[in-house]
C-alpha cells in the first residue's frame, strides 16, 4: 500500500476547504482561500514554471465558464458572468495539478475518467447548494460537462508534462 505525503494531503485539505468556502461562503471568503493558495505556493516553493502552469490552467477554466455562461448553460445569481468567488476557485484547483492530483500524471485513462465524473459532480454539488443554475436539464448539462472536462483533464496534465520538459531543456543548455 502506498502511503500519502503528508505535503498532499496539505494540499488536498487546503483545496476543500477553499472549495467548500468558496462555494457556501462565497466572495467574503476570497481572502482565506488566497491566504491558503499563497501558503501553498510558498510551502511547496513553486517554481515559476509551476507558477505558469497555475496561470494557464485557471485562465483556461475561467474560459470555459465564461462560455457555458455566454452560451446560456450556467447562470449565476448576483452576476451575468462569473462569480469573483469562480474566479479565486480555479486558481485554487491549478495549484492541485502537481500535488494532490500528481497521481494522475501517467495514468490518462484516470484523466478521462475524473474529468468525465468528479469535475460534472463539484458542478452538480454548487448547483444543489444554489450557487449556479443550469439552464438544460440535469442530465443534459453533465453529458456537456463530462464531454468537455474528460479531454480537458488530459490537456492538462500535457500541458504540465510540456512546461517540465521546457523547463529540463533550459536546465541542461
Amino acid at each position: 500500500m502506498t502511503r500519502i505525503k503528508p505535503s498532499t494531503l496539505l494540499n488536498l485539505i487546503g483545496y476543500n476547504i477553499a472549495w467548500f468556502g468558496l462555494i457556501l461562503i462565497g466572495d467574503n471568503f476570497i481572502p482565506v482561500a488566497i491566504a491558503l493558495f499563497v501558503s501553498q505556493l510558498w510551502f511547496f516553493k513553486a517554481a515559476k514554471n509551476e507558477i505558469l502552469l497555475i496561470l494557464l490552467v485557471a485562465l483556461v477554466g475561467i474560459g470555459l465558464d465564461l462560455t457555458l455562461v455566454y452560451f446560456g448553460v450556467f447562470i449565476f445569481p448576483d452576476t451575468e458572468w462569473i462569480p469573483l468567488w469562480l474566479l479565486t476557485l480555479w486558481f485554487v484547483f491549478a495549484g492541485t495539478i502537481r500535488h494532490s492530483l500528481a497521481f494522475l500524471e501517467n495514468a490518462k485513462l484516470l484523466q478521462l475518467f475524473v474529468g468525465a465524473i468528479f469535475a460534472p459532480l463539484s458542478y452538480i454539488a454548487g448547483a444543489k447548494l444554489s450557487v449556479v443554475y443550469f439552464v438544460p436539464s440535469l442530465g443534459v448539462t453533465y453529458f456537456l460537462l463530462a464531454s468537455v472536462w474528460a479531454p480537458l483533464m488530459l490537456v492538462i496534465f500535457s500541458l504540465s508534462r510540456w512546461l517540465l520538459t521546457l523547463e529540463e531543456k533550459s536546465n541542461v543548455g
